[in-house]
């Protein structure tokens, strides 16, 4: 199951404990970088001040994030936006466990990923008759590499190249590594990694996409109309937390390093400006519309059963961002 991780740094000297009981909230997240929003809100007490306990765990795969949000084990989960467009139009890997109510309220972080390959690999067309790794055959990042391969490489997912399911950004590089498979989508900072290991980036996909919603935070419906302020205070958190990175950028690089231990201070610092570059942070937590828009079309493309995606609102609600940054 998911990996519990302890808070990174608790409040940081000079903050003030809360003189009220704090109210646990679970949130289950992919690896990765683009957790250093959640990371810097619980290191310098943003959650605290807001009357949270945050309950942070990475998880294998997006199969079981969706599993354990509907058995209410998970309260919120940060995942790729296009999992829960999948879900909702029943274009996933498994049938969804419940009714379609699920929906984003804020964003993480855009298409920072970069399309990896093996050494042996020296353009696009080395990869048709091989084999790709991807998260799940119809959601997460997969498109995205499908998308890239027919753009650039004018490859055909199915007939130019087969894909194997075997989970998170982790489980896709070991796949690289045994020889299972000859390219994948890597996050950040795993695509470091990859390289020291002399596997090559073919592509950026933040450049490729260009406007991508990529990690959201998503609840379920209910769930939110019953905790709307928890779900304000999660908002706020995390929108705090994305504007100190901005404004403190050698703060967050240490926060990051001590949360991805094999990470440098040098190599921290470098990923903290990639994150405030194209296809990184959020701006403010918000969703970005027009990345919303470009997962849309693209399920549009590559998703099965082909169908009509409905509007943005259909799998975004920004109501609930609105409200809980509202000035009195």
């Amino acid at each position: 199951m998911f990996k519990r991780l302890a808070p990174a740094l608790v409040a940081l000297a000079g903050l003030v404990t809360p003189a009220f009981a704090l109210t646990d909230i679970k949130i289950l997240s992919f690896g990765g970088a683009t957790n250093l929003p959640v990371w810097v809100a619980q290191a310098k007490g943003f959650f605290a001040k807001e009357g949270v306990n945050l309950e942070f765990s990475t998880t294998n795969g997006s199969v079981e994030q969706i599993k354990a949000l509907y058995d209410g084990k998970i309260d919120i989960i940060s995942t790729a936006f296009d999992n829960i467009v999948a879900y909702t139009e029943g274009q996933s890997d498994i049938p969804l466990p419940g009714p379609a109510d699920m929906f984003a309220f804020s964003g993480i972080a855009g298409g920072m990923n970069t399309l990896m390959v093996r050494p042996e690999i020296k353009t696009y067309a080395d990869i048709k008759g091989k084999v790709v790794a991807v998260d799940a055959f119809k959601s997460g990042y997969g498109l995205v590499l499908y998308q890239i391969l027919k753009t650039r490489g004018g490859l055909t997912y199915g007939t130019d190249y087969t894909a194997i399911s075997v989970g998170n950004t982790d489980k896709r590089l070991a796949a690289m590594r045994d020889k299972k498979a000859v390219a994948a989508i890597i996050g950040a900072p795993q695509d470091m990694d990859a390289a020291k290991d002399g596997f090559v980036a073919l592509a950026d996909a933040a450049v490729e996409l260009g406007p991508y919603q990529g990690s959201a935070l998503v609840t379920r419906r209910p769930w939110a109309a019953a905790h709307e302020t928890e779900l304000a205070a999660v908002i706020r958190s995390v929108a705090a937390a994305q504007d100190f990175i901005f404004a403190n950028k050698a703060e967050a690089a240490s926060i990051l390093q001590k949360n991805i231990a094999s990470m440098s201070p040098e190599e921290a610092a470098k990923m903290v400006e990639r994150l405030l570059g194209p296809g990184g942070l959020s701006l403010h937590g918000a969703l970005d519309v027009k990345g919303v828009e470009t997962v849309l079309k693209m399920r549009e493309a590559y998703g099965e059963p082909v169908k009509k995606m409905g509007p943005p609102e259909k799998y975004i609600d920004t109501s609930f961002y609105a409200r809980a940054l509202a000035k009195p």
